[in-house]
Order: C-alpha cells, then sequence, then structure tokens
C-alpha cells in the first residue's frame, strides 16, 4: 500500500501554478467530484493531472483513463509516466501469472470473438470487475498502456490499401472474422477464411516476454507496435492484454465516448465506470467532437457509390414494384428536391418529414411501405458485408449505409437534432444531416466516474462547457493565471476598425482602412516572425487580393511592406501545411498569413523566435448558417444563452488559441494585435487586454522592454 503525499511523485521542481493544479485536483479526487480547469500553455498541465490522478488510484483502488484528441499528445503521457515512475523507484512487477493451456486459451478466444461479432447490449457502467484494493508496489512497478485504434496498431492495414480507410467498426469485424477463422483452424476445426498471421503469432506466444518487456519500458503506442514487429505478433492484442495490467491507460476520445467501444474497453481493463478517473485532455474539441459522432448523414456521394454496387454485386427486387438500383435513384432525386426548397448559400433548415414524404410523393407509396423496401435494402447490404468479410475485404457497404440511414433517420427524436441538407465541398455535392446539438447525450457518462479531470488553455467560458457537456452545476471551475510573468505578454486591439459585415457593406472605406491598419503592424514588426490569423479564407482574400491568394506568394500592392510572405491557400493538403508551416519557423522576420479556428492557429507549436507577434484581423465569430442559428436557438430554450454559448464562447476560445500560439514557456515574450474595435467584449476571456494607442511605437517599445 502506497503512503506519502502526490508530490512526492513529482518527478520536476515543481512551479507555483502546478502546484495549484495538483491541489485543486487532489481536492476533487477526494470528493469523488470533476473539475474543470483552465490553465495557459507551458503550465504543465499533462503531468500536473497526472501525478495527483496515479498517487489517487494507487491508494484508493482505481484506475486513471487519460483521454487524448491526437497521438503526439499519448506520446507525452506515456513520457511523463515514465519520469513519475522512475522519480517512485523503479521495480520489477511481479511476474504475471501463468497463461492457460493452449486449450482454455483458443476457447476463451472464441467466446470473446463471438461476443463481438453477435453484438452487446451496452449499459454504459461495466465490463468484468476486477476485486478492487490498493495496487501493490506503489507507481515504482506500476505500467501505463497507450491504446490506438486498429488503423494505428493492425499490421494488415500497411498490406492491404483498403484497410487504412476501414471505419472501426468495419475494422473489427474484419479482424474479428479472421480471428475466429485463424482459432478454429488451430483448434483442428479449420473454416477456409482468410486468417490473420499476426494473431496466430500472438496465440502460439506466451505473452510472457513482451508483458515483461512493457512492465519494464512502459512504451509509447508507436514503441509497443515496432516491438511487435519485430516478433511477428499482433500489437492490438498485445495492448489489450496489458490493459488489466494498468493503472494509467491513454486513449484517443472515441473509446470512452462511443458506447459500445467503452463498453469493451471497460471489459479489457476489468473495471467499472466507478473505478475510472478519467483525464479529458483539450477538452475545448471534446463538445464539438461529441456531436460529431453522434450527427448522421448521407451524400450524394455515397448514394452514388451504392448504385456503383448495385452494378458491381447485382441489383434486387424490394417490395413488390421496386429494385435497389430504384431506391437509390428516388434518393438523389428527394436530396436534390429538398436542395431545390430549403438550401440556403452553405446550408439549409429542413423539416424532419422531408425525407420520407418527398420519397412518399417520388414513391406514389406510403411510409410503411418505404420502410420495408429500406429493411430489405439492409438485409442485402448485409450480404454484401458478409461476401465481403469472407473474401479478406472490409464488410463494407455503401447499400447498406443508405439503407441504414434512411431508417434511423425515421426513428430519431429532433428535439436534440437539427435536419440540415447542406452543400457539398465539389459542385452538385449535397448532404442530408441530423446534426446532434446535445452532446450531453454521450458525454453524461462522464457524470458516472469516479471523477473526471477538464482541462485545457482555452476553455473560457468555463460555465459554458460544464453545461454543454452536462457536467453539475457546483463542480468547481478553475481559472489559472499564465505560466509566465505578466510583462511577457501584451494584447491590444483597435478601438476604430472592424471587420463586420453590416459594417463593411455600408462603409467602403472600412476595408482600405484596415489594410493601412496592417501594414503599420508588419512594418513595426519587422524582423519579427509575425502571424496573421483572419477570420475566414474571404476575410484573407479581400485583405490581400484574390491574385495574390492564387499563387500564395506576395501581398496586395497597397500593403507596402517588404517581408518574406507564407499564405495558406483554401484546402491545403497536410504535408503541404506542414512544408509551409517548416519554412515560416526557418524564416527570419517570415509573416504567416492563415485562418483562425484551422490547422496553424490551433494545432502547431511556434517555440521561441520562430513567432514573436500575432495580428489578429477581425472577430472569429461562427458563420451564421442553418446549423448555427439552431444551435443558438437549442441553447437559448435549454439555458436561456443561445448566443453567449454558441457564438461567444467559440469565438472567445479561437481568440485565445490564436494568442497563445506565441508564447510556449516562461521565456519567452509575444506582442498580439486585434484589428477589431468588438474586442472589447472578449476582456472576461482576456483580462490583460488594453485598447491600442500607437502601435508603431507600442509595439517595438515592448520588445526593447520601454513599455
Amino acid at each position: 500500500m502506497m503512503t506519502g503525499s502526490a508530490m512526492d511523485l513529482f518527478p520536476y521542481e515543481a512551479r507555483a501554478i502546478q502546484k495549484d493544479i495538483v491541489r485543486n485536483i487532489e481536492t476533487t479526487l477526494r470528493d469523488g467530484g470533476h473539475i474543470v480547469l483552465e490553465a495557459g500553455t507551458g503550465s504543465g498541465k499533462t503531468i500536473s493531472a497526472l501525478v495527483p490522478s496515479i498517487h489517487h488510484a494507487y491508494v484508493h483502488g482505481k484506475r486513471v483513463l487519460y483521454l487524448t484528441r491526437t497521438n503526439s499528445q499519448q506520446k507525452q503521457v506515456v513520457e511523463e509516466f515514465r519520469r513519475i515512475r522512475k522519480k517512485a523507484g523503479d521495480g520489477e512487477l511481479p511476474s504475471p501469472n501463468p497463461p492457460p493451456a493452449p486449450a482454455d486459451v483458443y476457447e476463451e478466444v472464441l467466446r470473446e470473438i463471438n461476443s463481438e461479432m453477435d453484438g452487446l447490449e451496452d449499459d454504459g457502467i461495466s465490463g468484468q470487475v476486477r476485486d478492487v484494493g490498493p495496487w501493490e508496489g506503489g507507481p515504482g512497478r506500476g505500467i501505463c498502456v497507450a491504446l490506438q485504434g486498429r488503423n494505428n496498431m493492425c499490421p494488415l492495414t500497411s498490406e492491404e490499401a483498403e484497410f487504412i480507410t476501414g471505419t472501426p467498426d468495419e475494422l473489427s469485424k474484419m479482424c474479428s472474422e479472421r480471428k475466429k477463422n485463424t482459432t478454429s483452424r488451430m483448434m483442428g476445426r479449420p473454416q477456409g477464411g482468410p486468417e490473420c498471421r499476426f494473431f496466430s503469432a500472438y496465440l502460439l506466444d506466451d505473452g510472457m516476454e513482451m508483458r515483461r518487456w512493457a512492465a519494464r519500458t512502459c512504451p509509447t503506442a508507436e514503441e509497443l507496435v515496432t516491438e511487435c514487429l519485430r516478433i511477428g505478433i499482433c500489437p492490438y492484442e498485445v495492448t489489450k492484454a496489458l490493459l488489466p495490467e494498468a493503472v494509467l491507460v491513454t486513449a484517443p476520445y472515441i473509446y470512452f465516448l462511443a458506447p459500445f467501444i467503452r463498453r469493451r474497453l471497460l471489459e479489457w481493463m476489468g473495471c467499472s465506470l466507478e473505478d475510472l478517473i478519467v483525464v479529458v485532455d483539450e477538452a475545448h474539441n471534446l463538445a464539438s467532437f461529441a456531436r460529431e459522432l453522434s450527427s448522421i448523414s448521407i451524400s450524394t456521394g455515397t448514394v452514388r457509390l451504392a448504385l456503383a454496387e448495385v452494378e458491381s454485386m447485382g441489383d434486387h427486387r424490394i417490395g413488390k414494384l421496386h429494385t435497389i438500383r430504384d431506391f437509390l435513384d428516388m434518393c438523389l432525386g428527394a436530396l436534390s428536391g429538398i436542395a431545390e426548397e430549403y438550401l440556403i448559400d452553405e446550408d439549409g433548415l429542413v423539416p424532419p418529414s422531408a425525407l420520407s414524404e418527398t420519397m412518399m410523393m417520388l414513391f406514389r407509396t406510403n411510409s410503411n411501405r418505404l420502410e420495408q423496401m429500406a429493411a430489405e435494402m439492409m438485409h442485402h447490404g448485409q450480404a454484401i458485408q458478409d461476401i465481403r468479410k469472407a473474401r479478406g475485404k472490409l464488410p463494407r457497404s455503401y447499400i447498406h449505409r443508405v439503407a441504414s440511414f434512411y431508417l434511423t433517420w425515421q426513428e430519431l427524436e429532433f428535439d436534440s437534432f437539427s435536419p440540415l441538407i447542406v452543400k457539398g465541398g465539389r459542385s452538385g455535392d449535397l448532404s442530408l444531416e441530423a446534426y446532434a446539438m446535445d452532446p450531453s447525450i454521450i458525454t453524461g457518462v462522464l457524470s458516472a466516474v469516479h471523477s473526471s479531470v477538464h482541462m485545457s488553455g482555452t476553455l473560457s467560458p468555463l460555465n459554458e462547457y460544464r453545461d454543454t457537456i452536462g457536467l453539475p452545476e457546483d463542480i468547481p471551475l478553475v481559472k489559472l493565471p499564465p505560466p509566465f510573468p505578466a510583462c511577457n505578454r501584451r494584447i491590444v486591439f483597435d478601438n476604430e476598425l472592424t471587420t463586420s459585415h453590416e459594417v463593411l457593406s455600408r462603409d467602403p472605406e472600412m476595408l482600405p482602412r484596415i489594410r493601412d491598419r496592417l501594414a503599420q503592424v508588419l512594418k513595426a514588426s519587422k524582423g519579427r516572425n509575425t502571424a496573421v490569423f483572419f477570420p475566414s479564407f474571404d476575410t484573407l482574400s479581400a485583405v490581400m487580393g484574390s491574385s495574390e491568394l492564387e499563387d500564395g506568394t506576395t501581398l496586395s500592392p497597397s500593403l507596402d511592406v517588404e517581408r518574406e510572405m507564407f499564405v495558406e491557400i483554401r484546402r491545403s493538403p497536410q504535408g503541404e501545411l506542414m512544408e509551409l508551416a517548416g519554412d515560416f519557423r526557418n524564416s527570419r522576420g517570415g509573416v504567416l498569413m492563415s485562418v483562425i479556428g484551422g490547422r496553424l492557429s490551433e494545432g502547431m507549436d511556434f517555440p521561441g523566435e520562430t513567432l514573436e507577434v500575432v495580428v489578429i484581423v477581425g472577430i472569429p465569430y461562427p458563420k451564421p448558417t442553418a446549423r448555427q442559428r439552431a444551435l443558438a436557438s437549442f441553447y437559448d430554450v435549454r439555458f436561456g444563452k443561445g448566443w453567449e454559448y454558441t457564438v461567444h464562447a467559440p469565438a472567445a476560445r479561437r481568440l485565445l488559441q490564436a494568442v497563445g500560439r506565441m508564447i510556449r514557456s516562461e521565456n519567452e515574450r509575444g506582442y498580439a494585435f486585434i484589428i477589431d474595435r468588438r474586442a472589447r467584449h472578449f476582456l472576461d476571456e482576456i483580462p490583460d487586454m488594453q485598447p491600442a494607442e500607437n502601435v508603431i511605437s507600442d509595439l517595438p517599445g515592448f520588445f526593447e522592454g520601454k513599455l
């Protein structure tokens, strides 16, 4: 049994802000509650959340589930756990229990596989629960497991190009089929279907070598995959086998938020929700992820793929008078008709009954017969999935997707879903979507865990996050000051100019004045890497000029500055974007032109002198689409705060994200200038922001230490 305090595990010399984080989380864990915590980049949130969580887990027999948005964040979690373990005192784990006899292993594997293939009713609460008590040996003997999806951990994805495009459900079914065939053959009952040599090797391996290696090294997911491939066994199965022994598991959001996957995870870990301490990293992404996970949609592209499937796999009669092709053709006609009536600009709100009513009109039949046809289509789609699975392919059927969407749409309660017709990226592309407005439908499960810690550098306003996620009203909302001296950052805003669409439409001089002010700032910041973020590509184009946006090399002639420009192009591939960011980092006094809320303003680091000045041209309010208006109306009804929660809050977070790019440690300095007088509405979220006076002297004076 472990003794001592949580701070005994802290592997660094703790700073004041880290001690504050630890104290706040310790109190929350002791009370079995939840906490929403904002601490700026460079605060050391990861280690400060891990230390009290792991200490509490060891003392009280709990498990820590650390949820991340990206794989790189998982790597950091594992590396910090290694340091905690080293500080606590390394020691070999007791030898794992010997594996059961091979026949028992195979029978157990078959039971698990059949359970996976048949599906489970998810109560969202528990799996098979171990006898919970204080962990033996303390953190010096603990292990951490980094869990990723099959698309990252399955060796077959590098051998079969199709597999890399598989959904979690498709990869799971493919994997289960191959495991079942492999196990049956090894038991002397071969079924003749496709197998997996990596799973076969895993079954023949007693697992002792890998478990000792994992206990000794606490590998990252990438390190575990590399080691498993060296031996020739399945990394995903090894990871699952290690989960019951892990005090700390780090996994993507989906492993906890998707009900069926969560049920599996709890079974693999051998614990219940009440045993979990859940840490949500980069929590400002959680609500949008949950909405996306809960939403459903069908596109004209998917329907066309289903028609191509009919060509390759054959058509079938559904109902008495029609075929699958007829149904798919009518779907395309229905989407086109709905768009013609309801689409405005990018999207449009449609009546929930619009799909079935349009289909009934086109088919000249009733809703019951349409649902019967869709059910028969699903049956044919399932047959196609089975055929593909038996051939060793992904169990994918676009016919099944279309039919499943139609039937699900009919069953939805639209109180918390917004029915939308949405214009696609290419000409003629359309999607019909049931947009989930209430993320708490699936994030509400967090209330059932022992404790949860929600943290980010950009969570303000904290009450909006709490309410949106569905956490209790009385939980602590903690906003800590930046981890660097206040004199290291200066944020000012222009009190005269604005990119407000209403003002721009009636004042033809506003845009040239904005362009002139931007030129002044870029001259004043000459010699220092500067990022300029715009609310949209349209605003970026308007300020720069369309010809310059196309070639991405120079500013509009009216912006009279002699600086190297790095311009993000709309829909740039990830590789080109990474190259652009790298070139900007390596420049001396370069200017990065990008869109706020995108990958460059939120997802990339620019340490030290690679970014010293940030200019934000306009306030990044969400575009007033039908989706946005529906969301605002929903939160007006629920909380009486539609504008605050769906317009102001996301704009505040985007501003904080953009400003946060320029200071990543307490030794760095940065100057931010917001060219929009509406910035004064965000003083609660950015309290050190001030109206600008003379940026030409103010900006150089800040870096010269005169302010």
